[in-house]
């Protein structure tokens, strides 16, 4: 039975880089944006309709830029859905390939519908105005612009979540475990997720 650690994450709290130090100190495979790219290439449809729908909400807007692609099943559907449907089938291939760490896109809950591995999900959160300082200085932004963007993106990726799943995006009880990455630091948070996965 493969372990599989999903991290989901709100914006700007370092979510991605601990899940990624996780997993090479763990010395299994990654899974995050290289599975969009996947996504475009099993579907067909371009990578710049698939990022705007990745992790999004079905937007209606978003209908009937799909119907050149490859999968004549999906034909009907939003660029939202079928992105998720893709997404899902690679995240399960993944997940029967071995351990191995998945970031964000309801891995977590896509996972325990099947039963056949062991799924440590954890969530990474932060206090708000350690996100928007820690946004405005990778993204280079002011702090009314920062502040902006953390919560359209926390907004988004709720969104999505409750959308395709039955559980509610950074909800503490739908996780196995909430790290705070402000007070843990990220060193600690890294070796905190890599004591759990080997101790399971």
């Amino acid at each position: 039975m493969s372990k599989i650690l999903c991290v989901g994450r709100q914006f700007g709290s370092g979510g991605h880089q601990i899940a990624k130090q996780a997993a090479e100190r763990l010395g299994i495979p990654y899974y995050d944006k290289d599975l969009l790219e996947k996504a475009a290439e099993i579907s067909g449809i371009s990578k710049q309709i698939l990022e705007k729908a990745e992790e999004r909400a079905v937007n209606p807007l978003l209908y009937g830029l799909y119907y050149e692609g490859n999968l004549k099943e999906h034909y009907g559907k939003s660029a939202n859905d079928i992105i998720y449907a893709v997404q899902k089938l690679l995240i399960l291939d993944a997940a029967s390939e071995g351990d191995c760490v998945i970031v964000g896109r309801c891995a977590g809950e896509i996972l325990r519908e099947t039963q056949e591995h062991f799924v440590l999900d954890v969530f990474i959160a932060a206090p708000m105005d350690f996100r928007i300082k820690r946004t405005m200085e990778i993204d280079k932004l002011e702090e009314k612009e920062a502040a902006a963007k953390v919560r359209k993106m926390d907004k988004i990726r709720k969104a999505y979540y409750n959308y395709y799943s039955e559980r509610d995006w950074g909800k503490p009880s739908d996780y196995d475990i909430v790290v705070n990455s402000c007070y843990l630091g990220e060193e600690r948070a890294v070796e905190l997720m890599v004591n759990l996965f080997t101790a399971i």
